[in-house]
């Protein structure tokens, strides 16, 4: 299949050379330069040059005039490098064109976490890749000296050699264990490679380790995870140190600790300044203690927590200006919308400003009309209605 493909290239051409410019497989063409005068020859392919550009000092562009039939111009700027930008339209072959998937990942670790190790101790974890259940990928957090400062190396391990912020390979870098690792990264491979990537993989996708991984941390003390996620949930139930209290609407009190709160949320870090008194009491008589125990233990690493409590916890993050636990609610109301729950969901798309989250639900509803609620549907605001009616497939 043909299709049509616009091509900008910028070159810098002294007196009496050539060059030869590269657009695409098997369209290229050679630029000949005399002194004013240039010339187009050993042409490959099929395409056009529809515009060409000369830059003068002022930083401003000159259209030059190009004679098709010669395939000449004369260039006005008689610097010893001339700058020419060349505006290109082609018929390319898309057969055989390789479509690039781009996935985004937000690695994120809890300086709770990171303050449990010692020196050459460190812990692992697994995560996999969003849309991708074959891509699995093992990470690893070591304290490598004693400061607080660059003291924490992690390394992703990348079995299937794709990009990680451009670059294949394992993916390391070093931080502070004084704050929370929240670190977006981008996934780059080809689509036509994911599938040898994950029939490459016996079970799930996952790839087969060998017993003895020589870049891997020589000294393992804390080897597993699951000590530090152990411990972080011993202090979300261990009220013998907390320094702060949330009152929740029926007058029951939840205990927490300030450092960790403050670590997710600016509004808590806030509180946590003004206040003269130890230990805090955060008034939240707008949400049932379960919900305030669900969002706590969220941030105490049980991230199932949130299952089944979601739009409550959602609000209660809100408020707290709590973002990992925002967008862990959106992820959830993303993966569930449907039909029966399309017209509440969708309220909070526009509330909160999810776009993608907001096309998701005018989607259900434009295709699945006769599934909804049509008595919810009636008390939408006029806004979502408009855009819902408007909306096309």
């Amino acid at each position: 299949m043909l299709q049509q493909v616009n091509f900008v290239r910028t070159v810098q051409l002294d007196k009496e050379s050539e060059m030869t410019i590269e657009l695409h497989d098997n369209l290229e063409f050679t630029l000949y330069r005399d002194c004013w005068t240039h010339k187009i020859k050993n042409v490959k392919g099929d395409f056009e040059i529809t515009k060409i550009t000369e830059f003068f000092g002022n930083g401003q562009p000159r259209e030059l005039k190009y004679n098709k039939s010669f395939s000449v111009f004369k260039a006005s700027n008689v610097s010893v490098a001339n700058t020419l930008t060349f505006y290109i339209t082609a018929l390319v072959d898309m057969k055989g064109v390789k479509e690039m998937c781009a996935v985004k990942y937000e690695l994120q670790v809890f300086s709770a976490c990171l303050q449990c190790l010692k020196i050459c101790q460190y812990f692992t974890k697994e995560f996999i890749l969003p849309g991708y259940d074959g891509l699995k990928f093992t990470y690893y957090v070591k304290k490598i000296n004693e400061s607080k400062q660059n003291d924490i190396e992690i390394q992703i391990k990348n079995p299937y050699n794709v990009e990680i912020e451009g670059k294949k390979g394992d993916y390391n870098f070093v931080c502070d264990s004084t704050k929370s690792i929240i670190l977006p990264l981008l996934f780059t491979f080809f689509n036509d490679e994911i599938h040898v990537l994950e029939e490459s993989n016996e079970i799930h996708g996952l790839p087969q380790e060998s017993s003895i991984d020589e870049s891997r941390p020589e000294s393992i003390i804390l080897s597993h995870s699951s000590k530090t996620t152990t411990l972080l949930r011993e202090l979300a139930t261990n009220a013998r140190y907390a320094d702060v209290y949330f009152i929740a609407s029926d007058g029951e009190k939840i205990p927490s600790h300030r450092c960790i709160l403050a670590e997710f949320s600016n509004i808590f870090a806030a509180i946590f300044e003004e206040s003269t008194e130890i230990p805090v009491q955060i008034t939240a008589d707008d949400f049932d203690a379960q919900t305030i125990q669900s969002a706590l233990n969220f941030l105490y690493d049980k991230s199932d927590s949130v299952n089944g409590k979601e739009t409550r916890v959602f609000e209660f993050a809100i408020k707290f200006g709590i973002q990992i636990l925002i967008d862990e609610c959106r992820s959830i109301f993303e993966e569930s919308v449907n039909p029966t729950n399309v017209c509440e969901f969708i309220q909070i798309a526009y509330s909160n400003n999810f776009d993608e989250f907001k096309q998701k639900c005018l989607k259900i509803l434009a295709e699945k009309k006769e599934e909804t609620d049509l008595t919810k549907f009636a008390e939408l605001p006029k806004n979502i209605l408009f855009d819902a009616f408007c909306f096309k497939l």
